[in-house]
C-alpha cells in the first residue's frame, strides 16, 4: 500500500491507497492537537498502521509547506507551523519502516488535480493555490517540474511591480503582496473571507478590492502563459470558493493580451478536489516513486 500525508497549518490529512493509487481510507485531525513534529509523526504512523490491515505500506509522501530541503528531507521553516529544521523523512521512516518522500504541498495539490481533478487529459498545466498566500505546481510534458533546487512554482513571488509593497520574502512587489489573503486583510482591515463575502453581497468597496486582486492575478496568468505555454490553469485554495467573483476578471485580463492569440490561450478552470488535492497528489507521488 501507499500513503499520502498533507501537512497544513490547520489540518493534517492522511490517505491510504492501493499500489495503483486507488484510495481506501482518509483520516484527518486538527494541526493544533499535534503540538510537535514528533506528535504529528506518531499520530500519522498510528493511523497508517490502523488502516493498512495486513498490507505493508511501502511508500509515503509528506506534502508540506515550504521552505523544505528536498535532498535532506527536512522541513526548514514553515510560515504556519512552529517547527524549524525538522528531519521529517528520517522521523517518518523510523516510525513506519516505509520509503518516505518529502514534497512541496502546492506541487502535490497540482499533481492531484492533474491526475484526478480538473487537469485530467492535459499534458501542460499550471496549478495555482490562492489563499492566505499564493503557491503553484507546474506540470510540464506530463511530469511535475520542480526545478534545479526543488523550488519551481513559487508563483506568489513573481514580481509584478518592483516598486510595490514589501513582501515577507524580502522582495518588493510580489504577486502575493497584492492578492494573498493576508495582504488583502492588511489592506482592508477585514479577514479575507469577510472581504469576499462582502463583495458577494455587492458592497462596492469590497468588490473593487476583489476585482483589483483578480486583475493582478490575471496579469500573472499572462506572464505565465508567455513563459510556460500551458494548456490550462487550475485555480485552487480558499479564493476559488469565490469563483464567480474572480473568474470573469481573470479571464478578461488574460484575453486582453494582444500577444496571446486565442489558439494558444490556456483554459481557466476551478480546482475540483478541494481540500483533498494535497493528499491525493501525495499518494500519486508515492506511487510514481515506489
Amino acid at each position: 500500500m501507499l500513503a499520502g500525508i498533507d501537512l497544513g497549518g490547520t489540518q493534517v490529512r492522511v490517505a491510504l491507497a492501493r499500489s495503483d493509487g486507488r484510495l481506501v481510507a482518509s483520516i484527518k485531525t486538527r494541526t493544533h492537537l499535534l503540538p510537535t513534529a514528533q506528535a504529528m509523526v506518531d499520530w500519522a504512523a498510528a493511523e497508517i498502521d490502523r488502516h493498512r490491515g495486513r498490507e505493508k505500506v511501502k511508500g509515503i509522501t509528506i506534502a508540506a509547506p515550504g521552505p523544505i530541503d528536498l535532498k535532506r528531507g527536512v522541513l526548514v521553516n514553515p510560515p504556519n507551523l512552529p517547527w524549524q529544521n525538522v528531519p521529517l523523512v528520517a522521523m517518518m521512516g523510523r516510525a513506519t519502516g516505509a520509503n518516505v518522500h518529502l514534497a512541496n504541498d502546492a506541487d502535490m495539490a497540482g499533481l492531484g488535480e492533474f491526475h484526478h481533478g480538473a487537469g485530467r487529459g492535459t499534458k501542460n498545466m499550471v496549478y495555482i493555490t490562492w489563499s492566505t498566500g499564493v503557491g503553484g505546481g507546474l506540470i510540464l510534458d506530463g511530469k511535475l517540474h520542480r526545478g534545479a533546487h526543488g523550488t519551481a512554482g513559487e508563483i506568489g513571488h513573481m514580481i509584478i511591480d518592483p516598486n510595490g509593497p514589501l513582501d515577507k520574502c524580502g522582495q518588493r512587489g510580489c504577486l502575493e503582496a497584492f492578492v494573498g489573503g493576508r495582504a488583502l486583510a492588511g489592506e482592508t482591515g477585514h479577514a479575507a473571507v469577510e472581504l469576499f463575502a462582502a463583495a458577494a453581497r455587492g458592497e462596492r468597496h469590497a468588490r473593487t478590492v476583489v476585482e483589483r486582486a483578480a486583475r493582478h492575478m490575471g496579469t500573472a496568468l499572462i506572464s505565465l502563459t508567455n513563459v510556460l505555454d500551458p494548456e490550462m490553469f487550475v485555480i485552487g485554495g480558499g479564493v476559488s470558493r469565490s469563483w464567480a467573483l474572480v473568474q470573469p476578471t481573470m479571464l478578461e485580463t488574460l484575453r486582453s493580451s494582444p500577444f496571446i492569440k486565442p489558439a494558444r490561450r490556456p483554459r481557466l478552470r476551478r480546482a475540483r478536489l478541494g481540500d483533498r488535492a494535497g493528499q491525493v497528489g501525495a499518494v500519486e507521488w508515492a506511487r510514481i516513486n515506489q
